[in-house]
């Protein structure tokens, strides 16, 4: 890892080496109320929707719940997670490809996903990537996402209790990113901040649920 690296490419290598030791730490979290909240996203949608999920990973539960139920797009910035999704969920399309570069035709989905991966993103291109997918979305449609919940210019260096993974995290406050989802032309139709237990703690992150205008 060198100062030079771009944040998004420092990810992509730690999920890269450390997949297995992501997974089992992955399935020690408790208190998550993501399955829920895509339950009730589901239920807003029309039948079979196109979604796309950004920061797909391995093709986890909320994943394969998505590919049952919609024509799923994911994208992931790790050859190695692209490669375990496409192995368990053979009917979405994963690309491999830096979420915060890649782009789509105008109202490509009905909705868009991102679970605990835009504390991923430097924060200052979360403006930009929120813009770019309010474009993505079909008037109408819908962002469920979770968002660092504290104010974190940026930090990277290896993720503790994560053998080989180097990674990187960043974020606003709440009322700032809150208002970065406004301005890229989104209504927030719900938002709450959610404490999980990780092995090494107690994190809490923002869920925001928004809102294309007709």
């Amino acid at each position: 890892m060198t100062e030079s690296d771009r944040p998004q490419d420092l990810v992509g290598r730690g999920y890269d080496a450390a997949a297995d030791e992501f997974a089992a730490w992955q399935r020690k979290i408790t208190g998550s109320t993501q399955l829920d909240r895509l339950e009730e996203l589901l239920a807003l949608l029309p039948t079979r929707p196109d979604v796309l999920e950004l920061g797909s990973g391995a093709g986890v539960l909320t994943t394969r719940l998505l590919a049952e139920r919609a024509n799923l797009v994911g994208v992931d910035i790790s050859s190695e997670q692209v490669g375990r999704a496409r192995e368990r969920v053979p009917d979405a399309e994963f690309i491999l490809a830096d979420f915060t570069a890649v782009d789509f035709p105008p109202g490509s989905f009905d909705a868009v996903v991102a679970f605990y991966a835009m504390n991923h993103v430097p924060r200052e291109e979360l403006g930009p990537l929120l813009s770019r997918v309010a474009t993505w979305l079909v008037p109408g449609g819908l962002l469920l996402s979770t968002f660092g919940a504290t104010d974190l210019p940026g930090w990277r260096g290896p993720w503790e209790g994560i053998g080989g993974l180097d990674s990187f995290f960043s974020g606003y406050e709440p009322p700032v990113t809150l208002g970065l989802v406004r301005d890229a032309g989104l209504e927030v139709a719900h938002d709450e901040l959610e404490t999980i237990r990780e092995p090494e703690g107690q994190v809490t992150f923002l869920w925001v649920l928004a809102r294309k205008p007709e």
